[in-house]
């Protein structure tokens, strides 16, 4: 005849291997998680996906935006070449130099 004390002790033997199993899985689980190579390789997939948002972002927001931009980058030229060019109106605005008829050779 069977002995319930053997078949519970056996019960639980076979419950401790399992939540053992499932403990070293956890742990095994846990180390690879923590593992530097693991944390850098989730930072940079993390500041990837950051990067590629932010570029989708300011892609639409210029596309949308296109006229102003183009305006404002236009002014900033204008602005910072205002020296060259009012030389060059200064130069067509003044009076050229008559020739005198009597020293025409």
């Amino acid at each position: 005849m069977p002995d319930p004390d053997r078949d519970i002790v056996k019960a639980l033997d076979r419950q401790r291997k399992k939540l053992r199993a499932t403990l070293t899985a956890d742990v095994e689980q846990a180390k690879h998680s923590l593992h530097p190579k693991t944390l850098l390789q989730r930072w940079t997939d993390r500041q990837r996906v950051r990067l590629l948002h932010t570029t989708d972002t300011a892609k639409r927001k210029v596309a949308n935006n296109a006229p102003v931009i183009g305006l404002a980058g236009l002014g900033i030229l204008l602005f910072s070449l205002r020296k060259p060019i009012f030389g060059w109106m200064s130069k067509f605005r003044a009076p050229k130099p008559e020739a005198d008829k009597d020293d025409v050779q």
